[in-house]
């Protein structure tokens, strides 16, 4: 009897603050979407609703991928679990002192630094010592510390970080404390620091662990419920989990790992905004995602994204492996306010998604982004959301009428027209972060313009930074979710092991450690020998530096001399100068195991030949111009036309400024070069 049922397919679904967006590949490799507005209330709700309606049972999906903001929102709102730290004795205070810096705000005669997610009564010392070689000075009396653990489960605790000095050194104390605690009172999340962040620098490592214990029981819980209900549905594969390293883990990690969930969405979207550049032939290109409450902009010379070690939400630092990008507080929803001194300023403010801006009609009354660009003429009333969200142009100019009863001068539209500008200008300077202040030029680059508002934006952004080629892909409000569906399977492990860069200090044994470490990740992580690649890097430094470069090399590369030249010319290319004559030393060794996905997709050409075309009045720039708004989809593979123009489409909208040309490309791209 010939076999009816539908062929495997693949979901990725991304929740974000506003909307939740689903993309997903059949059997043969045809890409579908689907949107909803977001559910603060119960997440999975949004998702589960769109991965039913996509009418085929889930039985049929071979794997489903995920990317939540569930654990950043968690950390900034400050809505985790109550989490409690246990720590060596004399260093209560370490994670609340911290590095005693400013973060920028020197001036602020009342600045008050961020505090970590836990309250001093909450953090309790352990009779313990090992030093920074891993030599036990003081052995770990348990009696005593389940003592100290049980004041925290009388005080309602559901995650309890443990942090002991040294531990990355010598992780015996912690192994047993956490063995402990794990037999008798299995209720509890425990983050210990030799699991998360195995790093030397005791209050970023403090800081990571804790975090991980704030948020790691709400990532779980939530996890569990979406995982369950999926297997109500008569799910039977695998859900994946989006990192803010550009690849997916197993949901089953994620509770123990939910620090490295910090950018799941923005690292998504760099992974697509490479996989659409590659296509068109683009080889280096920078990413522009704006979305309803930021803007995330990253650097992928070559189409690889650079990497960090270290995140910073919220001013606390993270010791987790992220994709770099810088992040402004430049989205749909962005506040337009007069500060202190009497000067126009938008954002890092947000209304969210509820009530939203004014124009949603929600009940907003403040101006926001998306309030501007309305009135400018940039987004259309009747064609946002595929018109399924009618907007409200009345409420729009009302919102932002009122930055004239604050003491701004100008018209309306002139005030929006600024606000505008200013967003643009924002967000250039988030791209000159990550390119000219690294060294790098950006102006042979293609800004790639994605996420609700980026190709809205990206051109004008391009415009202030010299940058002549913007590319916006193929359904670019859903380019997160995207990412999602062809994300590689990605796991980052560190080490760290202080010593000077030398031939003797790479030897055998060294690497024989390594490669069993690897085995027992990719085993923790259901990945069987031959079915991932291996890359292998090391934190370098000159001597007496107290920061440090990672080096990736291949894992056969051991002569300390190559991996010295390796270091200094990525040294010359960051900083603009090198040291002979200083030592190296070795801070860290790092694996990155890589399953990588080969999938054949492709995306559909939507072309409608003969849509309606008229002209508007639209102001770019602070000069009013004559637009032509038309549907995305009017213009067929070759086709091209000249702006100013408004580009209209389900998930987003495209601004062709004057002097651009836009050019629709046989994949189903957009591509916009400036013609001046």
């Amino acid at each position: 009897m010939k076999n009816t049922s539908p062929p495997p397919y693949r979901i990725g679904v991304e929740v974000g603050g506003t909307f939740t967006d689903l993309v997903w590949a059949d059997g043969n490799g045809t890409v579908r979407t689907g949107k909803t507005p977001s559910t603060p209330h119960s997440i999975q709700d949004a998702v589960l609703e769109l991965i039913r309606g996509i009418g085929i049972p889930i039985s049929s999906a071979e794997q489903i991928t995920h990317g939540s903001t569930i654990a950043t929102n968690a950390l900034i709102m400050r809505k985790g679990a109550q989490a409690g730290l246990l720590t060596t004795r004399g260093f209560r205070d370490a994670v609340i002192l911290g590095r005693c810096e400013r973060n920028g705000n020197v001036y602020d005669m009342q600045y008050r630094a961020t505090e970590p997610p836990v309250r001093r009564h909450m953090i309790f010392e352990i009779d313990e010592r090992v030093d920074a070689a891993g030599n036990v000075l003081s052995p770990i009396d348990l009696d005593a510390a389940w003592m100290q653990v049980e004041k925290l489960l009388e005080r309602g605790v559901s995650g309890i970080a443990i942090c002991l000095l040294h531990a990355y050194a010598n992780p015996a104390h912690e192994i047993a404390l956490a063995s402990m605690i794990r037999e008798r009172a299995p209720h509890v999340a425990v983050s210990a620091s030799h699991e998360v962040s195995p790093e030397f620098r005791e209050y970023e490592r403090s800081v990571t662990t804790l975090v991980n214990a704030f948020v790691g029981p709400i990532v779980e819980d939530y996890i569990d419920k979406l995982d369950g209900a999926l297997r109500e549905d008569s799910y039977d594969g695998v859900l994946r989990i989006m990192q803010s390293n550009g690849g997916v883990m197993p949901a089953g990690a994620a509770g123990r790992n939910a620090v490295r969930m910090m950018l799941s969405g923005p690292a998504a979207g760099v992974r697509a905004a490479a996989w659409y550049a590659q296509r068109n032939g683009i080889a280096d290109i920078l990413t522009l995602d704006m979305g309803g409450t930021s803007t995330d902009v990253a650097i992928a010379p070559g189409l690889v994204p650079g990497m960090v070690s270290e995140l910073i939400i919220d001013d606390l630092p993270l010791r987790t492996i992220s994709i770099d990008m810088a992040t402004i507080g430049a989205g749909g929803g962005s506040v337009a306010h007069v500060d202190r001194g009497g000067f126009l300023s938008v954002g890092p403010e947000s209304v969210g998604s509820s009530p939203g801006p004014a124009c949603y009609g929600k009940g907003g009354t403040r101006p926001a982004l998306a309030d501007a660009q309305m009135v400018a003429g940039l987004l259309r009333p009747a064609d946002f959301f595929d018109g399924k969200m009618v907007l409200d142009m009345d409420k729009a100019r009302a919102a932002i009428a009122t930055l004239q009863d604050q003491g701004l001068s100008g018209s309306v539209e002139v005030l929006a027209d600024s606000i505008l500008r200013m967003a643009n200008s924002n967000m250039a300077a988030a791209v000159r972060q990550i390119s000219t202040a690294r060294g790098i030029d950006p102006r042979n680059f293609t800004i790639v313009g994605y996420g609700g508002g980026g190709p809205l934006h990206a051109a004008m952004v391009a415009e202030d930074i010299g940058v002549k080629q913007v590319l916006i892909p193929w359904s670019p409000g859903l380019t997160s979710a995207f990412g999602l569906l062809i994300a590689d399977t990605r796991i980052d492990a560190v080490e760290s092991a202080l010593h000077e860069l030398s031939e003797s200090s790479l030897d055998a044994t060294r690497l024989v450690q390594l490669n069993t470490l690897t085995r027992e990740i990719a085993a923790a992580n259901g990945l069987a020998e031959g079915e991932y690649e291996v890359s292998f890097g090391l934190d370098m430094r000159y001597v007496a530096q107290a920061f440090e470069l990672t080096v990736w090399a291949s894992s056969d590369t051991h002569n300390a001399a190559e991996l010295r030249s390796m270091f200094e010319e990525q040294h010359k290319q960051r900083y603009g100068y090198v040291r002979p004559k200083l030592g190296c030393e070795v801070v860290a060794y790092r694996l990155r195991l890589t399953q990588t996905r080969k999938l054949d997709i492709e995306t559909p050409f939507v072309h409608t030949p003969g849509a309606p075309r008229q002209k508007i009045s639209v102001v770019l720039n602070g000069v009013p111009r004559e637009a032509l708004l038309l549907p995305r989809s009017a213009l067929g593979p070759g086709e091209s036309i000249d702006g100013p123009a408004i580009l209209t489409e389900p998930t987003s909208t495209t601004v062709v400024p004057f002097g651009w040309q836009a050019e629709s490309l046989s994949t189903g791209d957009l591509i916009l070069r400036d013609r001046k």
